[in-house]
């Protein structure tokens, strides 16, 4: 029994000498002796060596596994960090991996990390849509587009931006109306995410009617805030602004309406912008439509 315990020991014993004996003394090998631990923070520290080792740094399993010790970071150390340097390092490392690995050896793997890091960019970029964050939202956004591109630089994501887009103009068009006064810097900024939307989907009956709205609710808000004991002059060229501002905001309403989008709120947009330019006859007609469309039997 004793020299059987022996003889198992003794196994043992040459065994690990053998595993050490065959951990390299390149960065690689031995960032992979503590990848496989695991011990991702040893992982780390030599393989950020062999990145800045000129005898393997141009090999494409260099830049394969630092993406992927740092995508393992990121997981296990800042999956809840929007800022996380981690995972911008994996992507990067696979960003160099892409255009070195001339075989293609790690082309499906790389992929499959690029688009689970793409995935938490997306997320996180959601998660941030809010209005003392959504700088956050649009950088993490844009981080995602480019993680995307490198995964598979074919991939169409015009459906994805206009999402983002939309979602993001809503939530900062909703904090500018906040209060009695509209904030006309946030206004601007607001119309310009719908215009791009528009860019990209001239048919698109939100943007379409979204900035309608905003060019009617600025007309709509100086109206409400005239002063009518001001000299008339100065009523008169409030008066030519609130005009122009409807006028702008009449083909975004018809290009709605057009479209058959948000039926009854754009009949309403349409007659209210109408009554503004004191167009009673063309009031009248969406005025007439919108009593048609709630009329029982329309419903």
């Amino acid at each position: 029994m004793r020299k059987g315990l022996y003889i198992l020991s003794l196994i043992l014993l040459i065994g690990t000498i053998a595993n050490a004996q065959f951990v390299g003394k390149d960065g690689v090998s031995k960032a992979l002796f503590y990848l496989q631990k695991p011990e991702l923070d040893s992982a780390k520290k030599y393989i950020d060596e062999a990145a800045l080792d000129s005898t393997i740094n141009n090999e494409a399993k260099t830049w394969y596994y630092r993406g992927f010790i740092y995508k393992e970071l990121y997981k296990s150390k800042e999956k809840d960090d929007k800022n996380s340097k981690y995972r911008l390092e994996a992507v990067a490392s696979l960003s160099k991996l892409n255009k070195i690995d001339a075989k293609k050896e790690f082309t499906e793997s790389s992929s499959k990390m690029l688009n689970y890091l793409a995935s938490t960019l997306y997320n996180d970029a959601a998660r941030s849509l809010a209005p003392e964050t959504f700088q956050l939202a649009e950088e993490n956004y844009a981080k995602f587009r480019e993680t995307m591109l490198l995964s598979n630089p074919d991939v169409e994501l015009k459906s994805q931006d206009i999402k983002f887009k939309l979602a993001l103009a809503s939530m900062l068009n909703q904090h500018a109306l906040q209060g009695n006064n509209l904030d006309s810097s946030k206004i601007e900024q607001v119309k310009s995410i719908y215009k791009e939307v528009l860019a990209l989907d001239t048919n698109n009956g939100s943007a379409n009617y979204s900035i309608g709205i905003l060019y009617y609710n600025q007309a709509a808000d100086i109206i409400n805030n005239m002063d009518y004991d001001m000299d008339l002059e100065k009523l008169n060229e409030l008066q030519d602004i609130c005009i122009d501002l409807f006028l702008k905001a009449l083909p975004y309403m018809k290009k709605s309406y057009d479209l058959g989008y948000n039926r009854k709120e754009t009949l309403i947009g349409l007659g209210n912008i109408y009554h503004g330019l004191n167009d009673e006859a063309k009031e009248a007609i969406y005025k007439k439509e919108l009593e048609t469309l709630d009329s029982p039997d329309e419903k």
